[in-house]
């Protein structure tokens, strides 16, 4: 899903939507999801993801390696809108567009801004230690990815998969994945302890000036009120 390439992208990026605050991206990305959620017309939402879709190209996210990730929620999305479908097609493409709207609200977010500004943000909202859980969640999540491309390669090269046995795939694959599982548990063990050690009180220390508004808030400050001004004339 070129996790690790998303936040590569969102540090080393240098585009004006990379430069505003996490804050500010943070109400865009929550400006958009409640018009996702409030507005029932088709036309606002067309405008909003076609807007989205703009700032991604401006910022330097390229579609054609992340468009992917927009598919998924669409996917989900049309197989819940055909199954409540009634007489009309306006509420599927209603359902399909909402859908793509908040992912790529979503993607603009992550793929442009860090994830420690974003967590640090939610410590404005959330007690520090959900936040906490939150981040080291995180990190966890890119060293179980990583040991799981190299549990995959292992296979492969061991000859563990083969395209035309779906029954030693299945086998080997749920080794794999128990194998996985074991090494997750000792990964938060051994986290947990080094915490410990170290002294862990509630509240982890950000650095970076996620918290300092700069000249360049005024991009995602001026989105929110487009986005809310044409869902409100339309």
């Amino acid at each position: 899903m070129h996790l690790a390439d998303i936040d590569y992208l969102a540090f080393r990026g240098d585009s004006f939507w990379h430069k505003a605050s996490a804050l500010s991206k943070l109400i865009f990305a929550a400006v958009v999801i409640s018009v996702v959620v409030v507005t029932r017309k088709p036309l606002p939402l067309v405008l909003t993801l076609s807007f989205l879709l703009a700032l991604l190209f401006m910022a330097g996210v390229p579609l054609i390696k992340f468009g992917h990730l927009l598919f998924f929620p669409a996917l989900f999305g049309s197989v819940f809108a055909f199954s409540r479908i009634g007489g009309s097609w306006l509420p599927v493409t209603l359902v399909i567009v909402k859908s793509l709207t908040a992912a790529s609200a979503l993607l603009l977010l992550i793929a442009t801004t860090g994830a420690p500004a974003i967590f640090a943000c939610l410590r404005l909202i959330f007690p520090p230690l959900i936040v906490d859980a939150l981040f080291i969640t995180y990190r966890s999540f890119f060293i179980l990815l990583d040991e799981l491309t190299n549990l995959f390669t292992a296979l492969k090269v061991k000859g563990g998969y083969s395209a035309a046995n779906l029954v030693l795939n299945l086998r080997n694959i749920a080794g794999a994945l128990g194998l996985l599982l074991v090494r997750s548990l000792e990964t938060g063990e051994r986290m947990y302890k080094v915490l410990v050690l170290r002294g862990y009180q509630e509240g982890l220390r950000f650095g970076g000036r996620w918290y300092q508004p700069t000249r360049y808030d005024l991009g995602p400050l001026l989105a929110c009120f487009l986005v809310l001004a044409w869902v409100v004339i339309l």
